[in-house]
């Protein structure tokens, strides 16, 4: 494959050739929700997690359970009728 060339003292070398990386693909298209790698999930572990991050409030627990990020990760939107 590789050819040898003349060199200018008179002795060959041998030519080598480089491969073009491939170009990278964005990984941001579509975010995909998360597969899930223990049991499931009850809507009561969520709800206790929104209160420990939320810091027990009410109104901040409701916009943590029902914000577009978690329903992204869950792969389910969670609906909260008062």
């Amino acid at each position: 494959m590789a050819k040898a060339t003349k060199a200018k003292m008179g002795g060959s070398v041998r030519r080598q050739g480089r491969r073009v990386m491939p170009a990278l693909r964005r990984s941001t298209q579509r975010m995909k929700p998360s597969k899930k790698k223990t049991g499931p999930l009850t809507v009561g572990e969520l709800i206790a997690a929104a209160f420990d991050t939320a810091g027990g409030e009410i109104a901040e627990v409701l916009k943590v359970v029902t914000s577009p990020q978690l329903s992204k990760a869950l792969g389910l939107r969670i609906v909260v009728v008062s």
